[in-house]
């Protein structure tokens, strides 16, 4: 077990020493540091971490949060979640995606933060309801096979509703994208429109509605 000296320590540490330690330390240890998941996520630089390190860094938090409840990836401000995406690269996230667990928290981490994010006043009196497909998946919920993980929007009442899985209803429009550049959409990385010309994004139904999905919410933009 690290010595007070070494648990002081751990605020200062960066990138893949912060990781290695994070990995091996008690759990405990990251509250008695002073040390939450925000403060953690924005010491690591993906660009200075190889393709696990994103991996890595995502597991260790899930590690610990398992243990002590106040580290959890739903702590971490908007900003930074959206810069950690922002800045790494595409093996990475797929490193992420890979690990069944790690997939499922991460989607369902960005699905969640889009319903924090949704605008009332855009919103208005819209009903509808945009399904999403993730390529790659299980069939989340059981329904509709193997091959996608499906998510479910609901636009109601000024608000969003999210839901994994997939309902009997016919939605407006139903996406089909991979999970890194649906996350690159969520943190403005990319536009609806500029995926489905380039060939990274399907529409089923209503593509004008789709193309302009994005004004409905106040998604966060990455720290500079």
């Amino acid at each position: 077990m690290p010595d007070n000296a070494s648990i002081d320590a751990l605020p200062s540490l960066r990138g893949h020493h912060l990781i290695e330690t994070l990995e091996t330390i008690e759990p405990t240890d990251v509250t008695r540091a002073g040390l939450g998941p925000d403060a953690i996520v924005r010491a690591v630089d993906p660009a200075q971490l190889d393709r696990s390190g994103v991996r890595r860094l995502l597991d260790a938090l899930r590690r610990i949060g398992a243990a002590v409840p106040s580290v959890n990836l739903s702590d971490v401000e908007s900003a930074t979640f959206a810069t950690l995406i922002a800045t790494a690269s595409r093996a990475q996230l797929d490193d992420v995606f890979a690990k069944p667990d790690l997939r499922e928290a991460l989607l369902n981490e960005a699905f969640q933060r889009m319903r924090q994010h949704v605008r009332p006043d855009r919103v208005g009196r819209l009903h509808a309801v945009v399904r999403w497909r993730l390529t790659g998946g299980d069939g989340n919920g059981g329904i509709g096979g193997a091959g996608y993980d499906r998510y479910e929007c609901h636009f109601a009442d000024g608000g969003c509703t999210v839901r994994a899985g997939a309902t009997d209803g016919t939605p407006r429009a139903t996406i089909t994208v991979s999970p890194v550049d649906f996350l690159r959409l969520t943190t403005r990385q990319a536009t609806p429109a500029v995926l489905f010309v380039t060939g990274k994004l399907n529409v089923k139904g209503d593509l004008g509605f789709a193309a302009g999905l994005i004004r409905y919410f106040d998604l966060p933009s990455p720290r500079t």
